[in-house]
C-alpha cells in the first residue's frame, strides 16, 4: 500500500527531503516561516504552505492526504522552549511551547498510521511531551522513544536528539547506528569541503549557485494571502484550501 507523508514545522525541508531520499512522497510541508519557502521548494518535490499549526484545523492537514494508504505525519516543533540553551526563560511562557500540543490534536483527529516526532533531549522534562506519548499511548499506538546522535547516522553534525516513532500497522523500532566507527563518520569537511561548494565570505552568495533567487511555484496559504519573503517575491498567483 501507499505511503503518503505531511511535514509540520517543516522549516527549510531536511525531514522532507530525507522522506523523499528513499521513495516516500510528501505531499506538503508546512511552516509559518515564509522564508523557508525557496529552500524548501528548490530541494524537494513537495509543496510548501505558509500557516501556522496553531490556527490550522485537523481537517486542513487531512485534506492533503490521498484518499488511498497510508499517511504519515511528522512534527520538529521548535525546540527553543525545551531547551538548556534558553537561557532561564519560563518555557511555558515562550508562544512555541504549546505547539507539540497542537500536533498531539492532529494525531488526535486524524488518527494517521505512523508518526513521527523529533526534538531536544530535555523535552522528556516536559508536560507537554508526556502529554503527546500519553495520547499515542491511548490511540494505540505501537511507540518507540529513541535517543539519538545524528554522526551515528551519517550527519556530519555532533546533534543529539529525541525520536519518538508510533505506529498503528505494527511494532516499529528505529533502524541501528548505520556510522559506527570514527571512520565511518563523515565531517563537515568531507560533506561540503573541496570541489563540492565554492568558497564565500559571511554574507556572500555563490553566483554559481542555482539555489539563489528564485521562486519555482505561486505562494499557498490557508486563508489565500500572498505573505511573501523578499528572496521569493515576484512570483505571481495564490492557492488556497478556501
Amino acid at each position: 500500500m501507499d505511503v503518503t507523508a505531511v511535514d509540520l514545522f517543516c522549516g527549510v525541508g531536511g525531514l522532507t527531503h530525507g522522506f523523499e531520499s528513499i521513495g516516500i512522497p510528501v505531499a506538503a510541508g508546512i511552516d509559518v516561516n515564509p522564508d523557508c519557502r525557496y529552500p524548501f521548494e528548490a530541494n524537494n518535490d513537495a509543496e510548501f504552505v505558509e500557516a501556522d499549526i496553531a490556527e490550522t484545523s485537523s481537517d486542513e492537514i487531512a485534506s492533503l492526504y490521498p484518499d488511498d494508504g497510508y499517511k504519515i505525519l511528522a512534527g520538529c516543533a521548535p525546540c527553543q522552549p525545551f531547551s538548556n540553551l534558553n537561557n532561564g526563560r519560563d518555557s511555558e511562557e515562550m508562544d512555541d511551547w504549546s505547539l507539540l500540543r497542537e500536533f498531539g490534536r492532529i494525531v488526535r483527529d486524524i488518527q494517521p498510521e505512523l508518526v513521527t516526532m523529533e526534538n531536544v533531549i530535555e523535552i522528556r522534562n516536559h508536560q507537554v511531551y508526556s502529554r503527546f506519548v500519553d495520547t499515542l499511548f491511548k490511540l494505540g499506538y505501537d511507540i518507540s522513544v529513541n535517543k539519538v546522535n545524528c554522526t551515528d547516522y551519517g550527519v556530519p553534525q555532533n546533534r543529539k536528539r529525541l525520536v519518538v516513532l508510533a505506529s498503528q500497522i505494527g511494532d516499529i523500532s528505529l533502524i541501528n547506528p548505520t556510522h559506527t566507527t570514527y571512520e565511518d563518520r563523515p565531517t563537515v569537511r568531507k560533506a561540503i569541503g573541496g570541489d563540492t561548494l565554492n568558497p564565500i565570505k559571511a554574507g556572500e552568495a555563490d553566483d554559481e549557485d542555482p539555489s539563489t533567487g528564485r521562486s519555482r511555484s505561486p505562494t499557498r496559504t490557508w486563508n489565500g494571502s500572498a505573505s511573501q519573503s523578499p528572496a521569493v517575491r515576484g512570483a505571481t498567483g495564490t492557492m488556497s484550501l478556501s
